[in-house]
């Protein structure tokens, strides 16, 4: 018997923006797959290009960004092969996302009411004059005790806590298959951070949804990822199961992530730090990682690695697991 295909599969993604005269690669070449009810994290730091990411593959990028793929498949349906008109009727009701800042995600002008009410009734399911009770019942669902306030009220007139809270309300309306979540608790202090990822968590059980979570926190990851891919100036460098790569990490990369977590979580007199900077200029051959890598060898700076299997499921960017 023939296995399932995976619920999302991406091949060879490449995202790349003009600047004057010239066009900027902010992904290179990602590939990796989501299966059903699986959470899969997008781990790395600012430039790495997780966003660009997760906004390529919901076509939510300007004008100047080209986006190109080998494929792109939802349930087996190739995307690359849709208008605009058709992947519309996908973005937003089979796909959705929970953006790293609530109040850009709402119309200042409209009140909450007014984007519940549209979220519930793209559903053509719903009955249209039953859209408020199922809408007090969300924000309910997300712990805001006073939904009929909150309902009448404006994005400014609310938190960010509370405006994420109604963002994840608006996405579990439209009961997604696939939710892409970039960095939903940035600027959030650290108790609501853990609410607001326990009712991720929660919700995306409850739908039986896939989420794709960009973060560049490893603790967060930890707790929320079935397995993480680890981004490098936009590159796939280390991906598998969350255990095997924050307890063993293959990668050097990677290695040094975990290693800058951990003396920042232990609060160690010395912190580690990470030499060089991110992003800048990719070299045109070898490893990207090279000029920063604390196991650079010659031919890394020749040398583009391919990846490699480095234990069950799980697969490293790196020549240190040449032969």
């Amino acid at each position: 018997m023939n296995a399932s295909p995976p619920l999302l599969e991406v091949m060879n993604l490449r995202t790349s923006f003009a600047v004057g005269q010239r066009r900027v690669k902010a992904v290179r070449g990602v590939s990796f797959t989501i299966g059903d009810e699986e959470v899969l994290g997008l781990i790395g730091e600012s430039g790495s290009g997780k966003t660009v990411t997760g906004m390529s593959l919901l076509r939510l990028l300007p004008d100047h960004a080209a986006i190109e793929a080998d494929a792109i498949r939802f349930r087996g349906d190739e995307l690359t092969a849709h208008d605009e008109e058709s992947f519309r009727k996908l973005r937003g009701v089979q796909l959705a996302m929970i953006f790293q800042d609530p109040v850009g995600s709402f119309n200042p002008a409209k009140t909450i009411g007014w984007h519940l009410e549209h979220a519930i009734l793209r559903r053509s399911e719903t009955d249209g004059k039953a859209w408020r009770a199922e809408a007090e019942s969300l924000l309910q669902d997300v712990g805001i005790r006073a939904p009929e306030r909150v309902l009448s009220s404006y994005p400014h007139q609310l938190s960010g806590g509370m405006l994420q809270r109604a963002l994840i309300a608006m996405v579990i309306a439209l009961r997604p298959a696939l939710i892409i979540a970039d960095e939903p608790t940035t600027n959030l202090d650290n108790l609501v951070e853990r609410q607001i990822l326990e009712l991720i968590r929660v919700h995306q059980r409850r739908l039986k949804a896939s989420v794709l979570f960009v973060t560049h926190d490893l603790a967060i990851a930890e707790d929320i990822c079935d397995r993480i891919a680890v981004m490098y100036a936009g590159e796939i460098v280390e991906i598998g199961p969350a255990d095997a790569v924050l307890r063993n990490p293959q990668h050097p990369y990677a290695a040094c992530l975990l290693q800058t977590s951990i003396s920042l979580a232990q609060r160690q007199e010395y912190l580690f730090e990470l030499a060089g900077e991110p992003g800048g200029k990719i070299p045109d051959e070898g490893c990207a990682f090279a000029g920063r890598c604390p196991k650079v060898m010659p031919q890394c700076r020749t040398i583009h690695p391919d990846m490699r299997a480095v234990g069950p499921d799980h697969q490293a960017r790196c020549l240190l697991h040449g032969d």
